[in-house]
């Protein structure tokens, strides 16, 4: 008779598992949080195309219109009122000074350092081209040769763990 193992062992394949997905569910809830304007921006799109979507379908299917040309006529008529009603979120790539001197004496100047624009940037941890907004938590003081040769690429895992 084989043995079997005991009831209170965990299968290390589960506890590995879990830990992958809890990992990947914290790295997505770090950059999405960073990216919050425009995640809203993009909700708020796709609000309004669903709803004028739906209005325009069963409208057209009442007046007995083709469900395909009712399906593309009312497709570009919600991506229309999408396009004009909702406003990408507004700022400025400017990062204001008041803000600029809470990252640098966060970063910097809690440490003992001085700010020098020839050897620190300050960077967005989620770039501005990529939707990561000028908040106090997205930005943060790197060396200038690591802002560089970060460009505008996403976070990885390691750098939240950095912080």
């Amino acid at each position: 008779m084989p043995p079997y193992p005991p009831a209170n062992d965990v299968n290390v394949t589960t506890v590995v598992g879990f830990a992958l997905v809890a990992t990947a569910a914290w790295y997505l809830y770090q950059v999405g949080s960073r990216k919050r304007e425009w995640i809203r921006y993009k909700i708020r799109g796709l609000l309004v195309f669903v709803v004028i979507y739906a209005a325009g379908a069963s409208v057209l299917l009442q007046q007995r219109v083709p469900p395909l040309e009712a399906a593309v006529i009312s497709a570009l008529a919600g991506l229309g009122c999408a396009w004009l009603l909702v406003r990408p979120p507004k700022g400025g790539r400017r990062i204001p000074k008041a803000l600029r001197a809470q990252v640098i004496a966060r970063d910097l100047t809690s440490k003992g350092l001085q700010w020098d624009s020839t050897k620190y940037h300050i960077d967005h941890i989620v770039p501005y081209s990529r939707g990561g907004d000028n908040s106090l938590r997205n930005l943060r003081v790197v060396q200038k040769e690591r802002n560089l040769r970060k460009g505008s690429k996403l976070p990885r895992f390691r750098d939240f763990i950095e912080r």
